[in-house]
């Protein structure tokens, strides 16, 4: 099992992506591509939320 601080680094890292991502999907051009790396941000997004569960059982 994942300790809280790998969970915690997880949380983080994850997160960056997600930034990364929409700041990324801002500066395409072309629509369809820009909604599928949004689409990718918010996949990213929800593992962060799967990320914060594990974090609260590991407590």
């Amino acid at each position: 099992m994942a300790s809280k601080q790998q969970i915690q680094q997880c949380i983080t890292n994850c997160t960056n992506t997600a930034n990364m991502l929409r700041t990324a999907a801002n500066a395409v051009p072309n629509a369809g591509v820009r909604e599928m790396v949004t689409f990718g941000a918010t996949h990213v997004e929800m593992c962060i939320r799967q990320c914060e569960h594990a974090s609260m059982q590991a407590q």
